[in-house]
């Protein structure tokens, strides 16, 4: 997948920026359906498992300072849990929830960001911050949960306008 700013036709995108000891990965599409209708998707998280191929399990509910279990399965790796904590959930705009490994040598949060789009569709956003020592060696790693992004964004465009959601 691109490491630059891209766009298409078909209306998604993504970013890697970089700084010394931190990383940036951020991906979009647009999908046809209002935010109400995507954040549904999104908090059905015993449905994950039938659409999502890269986090396809979310144990744990959504409370700021709470740890969720996820299941993340980048494209070309083992399928990997991690235990986050839920940093802010604000219904049908964001949530974001992250941890970090010896606070000094990895933190990251991972971010779902819902904007309106006149006509009433939805830009769909992920955005994950990687930062500390750790990430000088996370390159390949990365480039493949940016290609995991791309394959949730797809499939979870496909799962709301397929569910018929969108009511005009």
């Amino acid at each position: 997948m691109p490491s630059e700013q891209t766009t298409s036709n078909d209306n998604f995108g993504g970013s890697l920026s970089s700084a010394f000891l931190s990383r940036v990965l951020e991906t979009y599409i647009d999908i046809e359906a209002p935010p109400q209708q995507v954040w549904e998707v999104l908090l059905d998280f015993p449905s994950w498992r039938e659409w999502n191929p890269f986090i396809p399990s979310v144990d744990g509910s959504l409370v700021v300072g709470e740890r969720i279990l996820i299941k993340v399965v980048p494209p070309g790796r083992k399928p990997m849990e991690f235990k986050p904590e839920v940093f802010v959930v604000r219904p049908c705009e964001e949530i974001i929830w992250g941890g970090s490994f010896l606070w000094v040598m990895y933190r990251g949060d991972h971010a779902f960001l819902l904007e309106s789009l006149p006509g009433g569709g939805t830009r769909f956003r992920q955005r994950e911050r990687f930062r500390g020592p750790m990430t000088l060696f996370m390159t390949r790693m990365i480039k493949d949960t940016e290609k995991g992004y791309y394959q949730m964004n797809q499939a979870l465009k496909r799962r709301v306008e397929a569910k018929g959601l969108h009511r005009d």
